[in-house]
């Protein structure tokens, strides 16, 4: 299976020259991590509760966990889910194949789906949906489900959005010249694909680690109003509806607090975003974006984006850091910080293209206001452990 977009990611290199491999056996988001409190700056006291941000406790090793049931593509995977949930929970491991995915999949507490392969399991959703102007709540199907949940785990899988066989409408080369069609109207050739791929709601202390998003309807992944999530290691590239107001091709979390995004790589949708009231202490770590990280709609703030690569092609409408319209959205929150990340906005270096390039070592905030920069350079010195968010492995 050769779907355009995935490639094999190993190692994410940051502009201070350290490399990350997803599958070292110890990394961030694992069981046993701690605040360091040696490298605590009282004047920034948001680094004790970024040090929460992610699953309390960590994401459990691969090895540590009961496999309960394997499935093949010819076995029905929610009657598996049901199974593992009616037993306490565990692991469904899935076999390489293609799972075709008809209808919604709901997810229950204390169940993890696993791939055997990452590249080689594939969840294929062929739903669609009709948009219904007089009905918005109705305006969205979601292929993978969480609600009201615990101890949910997606590991090693590749989920890709098929309804359809032609393209999502984007650029391939960066430096391509922006084209009003990708996020300013309608996708005319199908007006049906208003589906996500994967949503958590009202959740808690769950995971995404290692797993493609791949040409999502909407949304590629979305945490709405959770707790203590981590996201990490996955790849998304592209989706299908990205038109201004219709809520497509997001990634992020809205009106959710402690979730951690950690060595994600995203590509070709429309925005990363932390945004909506209750948004807060979310950490975004060392994380590779070509898309911008946008705040918008009165997050909460306090929020943390240290050590990423936010680089914005030139055919993208937006900043590397975007704020909404005031016409539109409420400002952002508070204390939202910036820091050590490497910056270009629609080709020019920068948080945005009249600032010039971020100076390593110098804490950036977002601002609270409409009608000013987007980013602000703060006078504060940098934290004296050199980063804001300060975890080690526990001893």
């Amino acid at each position: 299976m050769n779907f355009i977009g995935i490639r094999p990611i190993k190692y994410l290199l940051f502009f201070i020259g350290v490399s990350v491999p997803v599958f070292a056996q110890h990394q961030v988001g694992d069981a046993g991590q701690v605040f360091d409190e040696s490298r605590f700056d009282p004047r920034f006291p948001d680094m004790k509760e970024w040090a929460k941000a992610g699953v309390q406790g960590g994401i459990p090793l691969r090895n540590t966990l009961k496999i309960q049931k394997t499935i093949t593509p010819k076995d029905n995977l929610q009657e598996a889910i049901d199974e593992v949930a009616a037993l306490g929970g565990g692991v469904i491991l899935l076999k390489n194949g293609e799972y075709i995915i008809s209808k919604p999949v709901t997810l229950q507490s204390n169940v993890i789906l696993r791939g055997e392969s990452k590249d080689q399991t594939v969840l294929k959703v062929v739903m669609k949906k009709i948009f219904f102007k007089y009905a918005p709540d109705q305006k969205h199907l979601v292929a993978f489900e969480i609600n009201n949940a615990e101890r949910v785990g997606l590991e090693d899988l590749t989920f890709r959005y098929a309804a359809v066989d032609f393209e999502p409408y984007d650029k391939s080369d960066f430096n391509a010249a922006w084209d009003r069609r990708v996020f300013h109207e309608h996708e005319t050739r199908d007006t049906t694909l208003f589906v996500h791929l994967v949503i958590f709601r009202n959740s808690r202390n769950s995971w995404v680690d290692n797993c493609n998003f791949l040409w999502a309807g909407t949304h590629p992944l979305g945490l709405g109003n959770c707790e203590h999530i981590t996201c990490r290691n996955n790849f998304m590239d592209r989706a299908y509806v990205k038109k201004d107001s219709f809520h497509g091709g997001y990634y992020g979390c809205w009106g959710s607090r402690y979730c951690l995004f950690y060595n994600e790589t995203v590509r070709r949708i429309r925005h990363f975003a932390i945004m909506s009231p209750g948004a807060s202490y979310n950490v975004v770590y060392r994380c590779d974006f070509e898309v911008d990280v946008n705040f918008h709609d009165q997050d909460y703030g306090h929020n943390l984006v240290e050590q990423c690569r936010i680089a914005t092609p030139v055919w993208h409408s937006w900043d590397a850091i975007g704020i909404g319209a005031p016409d539109k959205h409420r400002p952002p929150g508070p204390e939202n910080l910036l820091f050590n990340n490497t910056v270009i906005s629609k080709g020019v270096s920068g948080y945005n293209r009249k600032m010039g390039a971020a100076q390593p070592n110098t804490v950036y905030q977002v601002t609270t206001e409409f009608g000013k920069p987007n980013v602000f350079l703060r006078p504060d010195a940098p934290p004296k452990g050199g980063t804001f968010y300060a975890v080690k492995a526990q001893p």
